[in-house]
């Protein structure tokens, strides 16, 4: 259903513009091209002339709706980056509910893209800076205009700082803007308040916008950073609706140690899920295999109310203006996380879903009245000129803007059920304004939480401590004790009631805040949460330990959390990020345990006292590990042996001065140590035992003189045209991971005897160091390897190797194997397209050429952008990407070659970066976390890791044939 009871001038659309085709919806049959569910109705709420180009808003404490108009997208308003955004003040004066006057606050913004209403004016993101706009006199026009931060990135309109949303730590958050780990990775931010400067790189950040301390956060999120009622922050990036943050950056950097994996968890996964739009599927010039799937997500969110939904349900949202839609996602906890699905019937349209191509929905909100507000900016083109291609670009430059002159807000609610009024929290006696915590609505509570901080009025102290010791709705404790933090006024009853609280997102809150209240009774209740039926309670307290001052209880407790936890990789990590200040207790408790589970936390536990200096706390852990190894031979604990054994080597230094002191634990572990490497060499002497148990008792011999030589030859013997594929790639793997210098002889030895998927295995390994890559080349000049053997992503790694003697060898070499110019290629294989392909030919040429990087159905690796949808992908296009796969690359998958002090070379994707590591997508679809002081360098190729050359090999038919099963 829709409805459109406002004002008649609204209904005045202006002329239809020439040229596009469809032409704009007047607003009434605008609004009535949107879909909403049974039970909802969609309503206008503000549209041109009174509001255009919208793409964010806030209400302030009288009622008003604050808007962004980005009136300057996306190339400024003569096309050559003029300035000429606007924040747009809109009231409802006859308090009908709805908007009827409009003013403009201020104007001349540079692309701004993100508001928050502050005191007597607006916080607006406008890069390169934060801008402050007061308005002194009251009259609804800004008078003054204060910049807060500078130096933002101003780089692509679409990828610039946004967000602005208040976090119940009483801190302000922004979202980055970037849709990638290395986008804007150099951005330093000064706060002209405090006069400091920060590095945040490519990370989202929070600030005080009084104080002017800033502080880098996990990121980055690219339009959009917002939480749900409990402190638990989301992002979003284009083919990314919503994730998770599960490991907050403020915390990781405590231990510069510690390698972290992505702390962002997908939902819903995997990339690109699928949208329902209600309007015919638009002509893409790129990323076609996007089409029907989000490609433009932006503004996700968490519903904060019981109005629309069933209370207890987690509603998420997220918009996808390409689509023309707002979708919805049901969420539910799992773990320390969630896990989401689209919420609504299949196949039946999204949440708000308009047939009109112009209808571009950007941002979505709870509004202060329980209904959900969608900004929609309504333009013929949502997407920027920056990422069409040239024929693109030439096509739809006449309609650029088209669109600029209008734009529309709506909000949904449930049929039957009156909208709250819109508080005007301004008017409230403070002792009044207190009652606001106990709003079932978010929005008011963050409000109210800002205007009682603002005011400073001691006298409603009791009011304020009497909810946070007790109150009817959950969520309104956190705020009450964010309000007396803020004011100074936290004491240790309200903290200590809080992690008792009925509810765990009060106990998380409540330990968040003991962080910087930890009074031995404060710390003393806190770790009481450590056996918490609640994971993310437990994950909490081992993040919250580490602003704990040391202590045998709190050792005791980090121990604890980590044993039980050890299934929980994010877990792990919180436990380890406050692992520095305890690390003395921590060990005195963990080496008392006889917990099984100690063997799966000891590698990451041993890596960090290593680095940290701690070598003689690490033999003490290493001996029950090697014990039971020792008994029972067992893959799994002999491998984790191996890996604690090149950490070992890798500190000799540290080593040798417990062997110089004669350490008691050393001369018992020696003892372990030497009786588990006979009884190795035993268990690969015969014929019993696993063979991955007797690959492991080889990977631990090979890294011992005295063994070694029996160790390698066993691996050499298993190398045999009679192995089965799955052991021999597990043979090779072992092999390369000996490091011994001998290795490039054995796989060179075998090199006929293995298969081409055999000698791709064996490629691999000797690309692992320089000097096993030189004799490869070698043996590629020689004749013993030939270029056939290797396929176009190991040619390519050659040639972008970053040891500049192997580029130089490579290139001349591959010169004759070299591809000609890629538009000629793509031109010579242009008959293919006039063949009839074969779908089942084409799944085995796909499966030899694509499935290692590319997910098509249930089948390939998502190192590369899913195949999904790629029906709608023009065959030319489709073909051009194929052979000239650097012609367009998307975000986020550029190649990098990665150097590790180490000696060891990685080639592959930057997935996300957090303050101390970076996390590396090889071919394989595997990741890999580095600590960012293991890296001697990191570079672009700029190139895509998909490599050209795929041709070779190929026939007209094979392409044909590959093309019609990507498009079956």
């Amino acid at each position: 259903m829709i409805r459109h009871p406002f004002l008649v001038a609204f209904f005045l659309a202006g002329p239809a513009l020439a040229g596009p085709d469809p032409l704009p919806l007047g607003l009434a049959e605008g609004l009535r091209s949107i879909h909403v569910p049974d039970g909802f109705v969609v309503e206008l709420m503000a549209a041109e002339p009174h509001v255009k180009d919208p793409v964010a808003f806030d209400w302030d404490t009288m009622g008003r709706l604050f808007v962004v108009e980005m009136a300057d997208y996306p190339l400024g308003l003569d096309g050559k980056g003029q300035a000429g955004g606007r924040i747009r003040l809109l009231e409802d004066r006859d308090l009908d509910g709805r908007y009827d006057h409009s003013t403009l606050f201020a104007d001349g913004l540079n692309f701004p893209n993100g508001i928050l209403t502050w005191r007597n004016g607006v916080i607006v993101t406008s890069a390169p800076d934060v801008i402050f706009l007061r308005d002194r006199d009251g009259d609804g026009v800004s008078d003054e205009r204060e910049v807060l931060l500078t130096g933002l990135s101003e780089g692509n309109q679409q990828l610039r700082a946004n967000g602005l949303r208040w976090g119940l730590d009483n801190w302000v958050y922004v979202a980055a803007g970037g849709h990638h780990g290395k986008h804007a990775s150099s951005t330093v931010v000064r706060s002209t308040r405090n006069k400091s400067e920060v590095k945040v790189g490519s990370r989202d950040f929070r600030f005080n916008p009084d104080t002017g301390v800033v502080e880098p956060q996990s990121g980055p999120s690219q339009f959009g950073r917002n939480r749900d009622d409990w402190g638990r922050w989301f992002g979003t990036q284009n083919s990314r609706p919503l994730w998770h943050y599960v490991l907050p950056d403020h915390y990781l950097r405590r231990n510069p140690h510690l390698a972290a994996p992505d702390g962002r968890v997908q939902l819903p996964g995997p990339l690109n899920p699928p949208v329902y739009p209600a309007s015919k599927l638009q002509k893409r010039y790129h990323s076609f295999e996007q089409s029907g799937h989000y490609t433009s997500a932006c503004s996700g969110m968490i519903y904060r109310d019981h109005f629309l939904f069933e209370e207890g349900t987690i509603n998420g949202f997220s918009c996808e203006p390409f689509h023309n839609v707002v979708q919805r996602l049901a969420l539910e906890r799992s773990g320390v996380t969630f896990k989401a699905r689209r919420a609504g019937k299949e196949k039946e349209p999204d949440f708000f879903a308009s047939s009109d191509r112009w209808c571009r929905p950007v941002m979505v909100r709870t509004g202060p009245d329980g209904c959900l507000w969608v900004a929609d900016i309504y333009r013929y083109i949502i997407e920027h000129p920056q990422w069409l291609p040239q024929k693109g670009k030439e096509e739809l430059l006449p309609f650029y803007r088209h669109g600029e002159d209008r734009g529309r807000i709506y909000r949904v609610r449930r049929i039957g059920h009156a909208p709250r009024d819109i508080p005007r929290l301004a008017g409230l006696d403070t002792s009044d304004l207190v009652a606001g915590l106990r709003s079932p609505n978010g929005w008011v509570r963050d409000k109210v939480q800002q205007e009682l901080l603002w005011r400073n009025d001691k006298a409603v102290l009791p009011l304020v401590r009497a909810l946070a010791g007790e109150a009817d709705l959950a969520e309104t404790i956190p705020h009450a004790l964010g309000v007396l933090d803020g004011m100074g006024a936290l004491g240790e009853d309200e903290l200590i009631k809080g992690l008792d609280g009925h509810h765990a997102g009060i106990r998380e809150n409540a330990l968040r805040l003991a962080e910087g209240h930890a009074s031995p009774p404060v710390v003393a209740a806190a770790l009481q949460l450590v056996d918490d039926r609640d994971p993310g309670v437990r994950m909490q307290l081992a993040f919250s330990i580490g602003d704990f001052p040391p202590s045998a209880d709190c050792g005791k407790a980090l121990a604890g959390l980590l044993l039980r936890d050890h299934e929980e990789p994010f877990a792990t990590i919180a436990a380890l990020s406050s692992a520095l200040p305890h690390l003395d207790h921590l060990c005195a408790a963990l080496s008392e345990s006889r917990d099984p589970a100690l063997s799966a936390v000891v590698r990451p536990l041993i890596e960090v006292l290593l680095r940290a200096g701690k070598s003689e706390k690490v033999i003490r852990f290493l001996i029950p590990v090697f014990e039971r190894a020792r008994l029972t031979l067992k893959a799994e604990t002999v491998f984790l042996c191996v890996e604690l054994d090149r950490l070992l080597r890798n500190r000799q230094a540290q080593l040798k001065e417990l062997v110089e002191n004669k350490d008691a634990a050393l001369v018992e572990f020696n003892r372990v140590h030497v009786d588990l490497l006979e009884r190795a060499r035993s268990l690969i002497a015969g014929e019993t035992g696993g063979m991955e148990d007797r690959l492991a008792a080889a990977a631990l011999l090979a890294r011992h003189p005295g063994p070694r030589e029996v160790a390698m030859e066993f691996l050499r013997r298993r190398i045999s045209p009679a192995t089965p594929p799955g052991e021999l790639k597990a043979v090779l793997a072992v092999l390369g991971g000996t490091g011994a210098e001998e290795v490039p002889a054995i796989l060179l030895e075998k090199w006929e005897q293995l298969s081409p998927t055999g000698r791709g295995w064996a490629v691999d390994e000797l690309f692992s160091q320089v000097a096993w890559t030189e004799t490869l080349l070698a043996s590629l000049k020689g004749g013993k390897v030939r270029l056939a053997d290797l396929d176009a992503t190991r040619r390519l790694r050659l040639r972008q190797h970053p040891n500049k003697g192997i580029r130089t060898m490579a290139s001349d070499l591959l010169k004759s194997g070299s591809s000609p110019v890629r538009e000629k290629v793509v031109e010579d294989f242009g008959p293919a397209l006039n063949l009839e392909g074969d779908v089942a030919k084409g799944r085995v040429v796909y499966r030899r050429l694509c499935l290692a990087c590319h997910r098509h159905g249930k089948e390939g690796r998502e190192v590369g952008p899913d195949l999904r949808s790629v029906r709608e992908h023009p065959p030319e296009k489709l073909l051009a990407s194929i052979l000239n796969p650097n012609l367009d690359i998307q975000p986020g998958f550029h190649a990098y070659n990665c150097e590790l002090k180490s000696g060891e070379f990685l080639f592959g994707l930057l997935a996300s970066e957090n303050a101390v590591s970076i996390t590396f997508k090889v071919p394989d679809g595997t990741t890999k976390a580095i600590l960012r002081s293991d890296i001697k360098s990191l570079k672009s190729v700029n190139l895509s890791l998909m490599p050209e050359g795929l041709e070779a090999g190929l026939s007209q038919q094979d392409l044909a044939d590959l093309v019609s099963f990507i498009r079956s």
